[in-house]
């Protein structure tokens, strides 16, 4: 059991705590609010709320794109 807690511990150590990785967020929408202006925020937050669907979106095009590229290649080898 006390190994158990010893392996437990270092993972733990290994991550960096919750308020470095929020300061670490917050400095970098600071510096983008900076060089690129309000524009950079409604970014964020359409990617904030939006990652899904975003996601969805580049699965199925990346599926057209293989799709498409598939029949190219079946097209031009065979005629």
């Amino acid at each position: 059991m006390r190994t158990i807690e010893k392996t437990n511990k270092k993972t733990e150590s290994i991550n960096l705590p919750f308020s470095i990785k929020l300061v670490v967020k917050i400095v970098a929408t600071a510096v983008g609010f900076f060089v690129w202006g309000i524009d950079f925020i409604w970014v964020v937050l359409g990617m904030v709320f939006c990652w899904n669907i975003l996601k969805g979106i580049a699965s199925c095009l990346l599926s057209l794109f293989a799709l498409i590229g598939f029949i190219w290649f079946i097209f031009t080898h065979i005629f």
